[in-house]
């Protein structure tokens, strides 16, 4: 069911998205929104359905929330856009995590986000970043995640709650738009 909701926001934001070529804020989130619930409830336990979960899932929690913070920013909510550097140096870290998960790297980084220490120590970690640079985004994906971990919703890891590897192309198409 989580895995459901998520897409229907990835999918309500993609519509969003489209939409908001031709329509204004309010009318393109009211489209996005019913595309999104819309597609999930209509064709629940379908093939394509089936297919995007299987080849998305796990959504954890950044990547509903990273569509959900766009949409809120277009509709006049105040949002802190990450720096180049921060969405740089995510970059760097998150290329070596996954080279690491991989085994390309002698270190298993990823095991942590099993462990009940580390991921309280990562979720303290980023939310004492988050208030330092006074970014409350992360800090609340990074307990919405904890949540969901400790309480069994989705993945058995951290990890898998807090990341996605289509941040990859986000963060690379973000840094891309900005040399231009």
């Amino acid at each position: 069911m989580l895995e459901q909701a998520a897409l229907a926001v990835l999918i309500g934001w993609l519509a969003w998205a489209l939409g908001g070529m031709a329509l204004s804020p309010v009318p393109a989130t009211a489209l996005g929104a019913a595309i999104g619930l819309g597609a999930v409830t209509v064709f629940a336990g379908t093939l394509p359905i089936a297919a995007l979960i299987a080849l998305l899932a796990p959504f954890g929690v950044m990547l509903p929330a990273l569509a959900l913070r766009q949409v809120g920013a277009h509709l006049g909510l105040p949002v802190a856009p990450f720096s180049t550097l921060e969405l740089a140096a995510f970059l760097v870290a998150y290329l070596v995590f996954l080279a690491a998960a991989m085994g390309a790297v002698p270190v298993d980084l990823y095991r942590f986000g099993y462990a009940p220490l580390p991921v309280a120590l990562m979720t303290l970690a980023v939310c004492a970043y988050g208030f330092a640079t006074g970014n409350l985004f992360l800090p609340l994906v990074a307990v919405a995640g904890q949540l969901a971990w400790a309480l069994g919703w989705g993945s058995s890891n951290w990890f898998d709650h807090v990341l996605h590897v289509l941040l990859i192309p986000i963060v690379l198409t973000i840094l891309a738009q900005r040399l231009i």
